[in-house]
């Protein structure tokens, strides 16, 4: 058998980070994670004005997805102090535990794409404008918004990490979600290995977290060398948020049978650890990101101006 590791990678889009690789480690848990993508607006009072979904849904989800949405709440976006009616792509990671009877179907997460380049700009060109008006005009209230700069980050040399040598022979298979700071030179300063999940396997709970673990410790020794370009206007006002990226690095055993590579629609077991807070990020910093929510070659960087405004929204129960 012909054993390979596909490296979940793609162009990089805003980000930011110092020099510590760091593992944690605790109990995982067994668990069925589907990924749910689709389009939603809200209006200038951050409530749903509507909603797409795309991904091919079992009847039976598609119903409970149908009913929870129009129901959430958001912070409203704001441009010159005032709310503005958005838009943005969002994915849903739903998470099914074994219960009596059946399962439990929760909200594991909600994801929405970070801000592109046009929107940085025309948010930036707004506040700007609104910022000449007050300084011609003494009487118009002061904005207490300052204008963005937009970060690029670009991969230059991702090399991906080989095959734990003490794993070969178990077919294990998983997923290490890496939390990289960069610095300014586009090396990487800090990786910390946020959360993992093992792919479809079953075994001792013990025997699965030092496996876990393993893939940990490897993939983040390996992201310590990565390389990448970063490039703003402001290289000195670059913060750890504008720096950081969420990569999932996946190991993959190929030859001897076929793998599904798309899981657009398709439950997928997991034996995965906790999501544990990124350290240089404060809370609220940024959306939080687990190793469910990223599929093979995506990647994570910069902010999304969506945020919940009630977060028990992340676990309810469908």
């Amino acid at each position: 058998m012909i054993r390979s590791i596909v490296l979940a990678m793609a162009m990089l889009a805003t980000v930011n980070v110092a020099a510590a690789t760091k593992v944690q480690i605790a109990q995982g848990e067994n668990v069925l994670t589907l990924r749910v993508d689709g389009d939603l607006s809200i209006d200038a009072a951050g409530h749903v004005l509507d909603y797409r979904i795309r991904t091919k849904l079992d009847p039976d989800i598609a119903k409970l997805v149908a009913k929870a949405v129009p129901a959430w709440r958001f912070e409203p976006v704001v441009v010159n102090g005032k709310g503005i009616p958005a838009k943005s792509s969002m994915r849903i990671t739903l998470a099914a535990t074994e219960v009596k009877g059946g399962y439990e179907v929760r909200v594991d997460n909600i994801v929405f794409r970070p801000d592109t380049f046009e929107e940085y700009e025309a948010s930036r060109a707004a506040i700007q404008a609104e910022s000449e008006r007050q300084a011609a005009d003494p009487t118009r209230a002061a904005s207490a918004e300052k204008p963005r700069q937009f970060v690029g980050i670009t991969a230059r040399k991702l090399t991906p990490p080989g095959y734990p040598s003490g794993l070969m022979k178990s077919g294990v298979e998983g997923v290490v979600l890496l939390i990289l700071r960069l610095n300014p030179d586009g090396s990487v300063a800090d990786v910390f290995a946020s959360q993992s999940s093992l792919l479809n396997v079953k075994g001792k709970p013990e025997v699965l977290e030092r496996a876990r673990t393993m893939l940990e410790k490897n993939a983040a020794a390996t992201a310590a060398k990565w390389t990448f370009g970063v490039e703003a206007k402001n290289m000195a006002a670059l913060n750890a948020s504008d720096l950081t990226v969420r990569v999932p690095v996946e190991y993959v055993l190929t030859g001897g049978g076929t793998r599904d590579a798309s899981l657009d629609g398709k439950w997928r077991h997991e034996f995965r650890g906790p999501n544990f807070p990124v350290p240089w990020l404060l809370a609220g910093d940024d959306q939080v990101i687990g190793v469910s929510d990223l599929d093979s070659g995506e990647v994570m960087a910069g902010n999304s101006t969506f945020r919940l405004k009630d977060k028990t929204v992340i676990g309810t129960v469908l």
